[in-house]
């Protein structure tokens, strides 16, 4: 049973990931805890209304998300997910691109899997 909750989480994260970039906000409302906590890589925490806010207002956009590596494990009725992904969005104050050490917590709710928790941190490039 595990095996098929870590696969249902690791589908989670692709799509949204793919709803980041493509800007479907109404697709992360769904997959978004409503207890959200974001930690950019920039130390800057947002709930999810703040986080949905800036997609919609165009405040932040993201060009390409590129996941690099991913290890899933689940502790009951959650799953900590550690990766590592390159990220290129436009915001206010410009362009970014870098490589980005994450953990992501989903936590499931009324059968559904949705991210509690992210924390992103800066990593030195790679490329």
């Amino acid at each position: 049973m595990a095996g098929k909750h870590i696969d249902a989480v690791r589908e989670r994260e692709s799509a949204r990931f793919d709803a980041m970039v493509e800007g479907d906000v109404e697709q992360l409302d769904a997959l978004l805890a409503d207890g959200l906590h974001y930690v950019h890589s920039n130390g800057k925490r947002e709930t999810k209304r703040e986080f949905l806010d800036a997609l919609t207002t165009g405040r932040r956009r993201y060009l390409d998300i590129d996941i690099r590596a991913q290890e899933l494990r689940q502790f009951g009725d959650t799953v900590v997910v550690t990766g590592k992904l390159k990220v290129e969005l436009e915001t206010a104050t410009g362009s970014l691109e870098s490589q980005m050490a994450y953990t992501a917590v989903h936590v499931l709710e009324a059968d559904e899997w949705h991210l509690i928790s992210w924390q992103a941190t800066r990593m030195a490039s790679t490329d």
